[in-house]
């Protein structure tokens, strides 16, 4: 697929899902309990990534990928903290 055609095809999606039944957009549901759980697996996933390399150059890119998911999972916790969200296993 080219790259105008899949730009095409993700706005489209976009349209789409922005879309309300009046033709108004509004924002894209957001569920700050799921991105904490989503940012936590991204960081899990990196730390078992920063595992598997060996290579010097790749080292250095799994450490700069653990750090940026480490610092998201961290934000959107304090985020969840002050609007008094708690884990659902809890």
């Amino acid at each position: 697929m080219k790259k105008e055609a899949i730009a095409r095809l993700l706005a489209e999606i976009s349209s789409f899902l922005m879309e309300e039944e009046e033709g108004t957009i509004k924002p894209a549901e957001f569920s700050l309990s799921d991105e904490v759980e989503k940012a936590h697996r991204e960081l899990v996933s990196a730390e078992r990534y920063f595992q598997s390399v060996t290579d010097p150059d790749l080292v250095d890119h799994a450490i700069y990928t653990m750090e940026a998911a480490r610092r998201k999972y961290i934000y959107l916790l304090k985020k969840a903290r002050e609007q008094g969200i708690t884990s659902r296993n809890s």
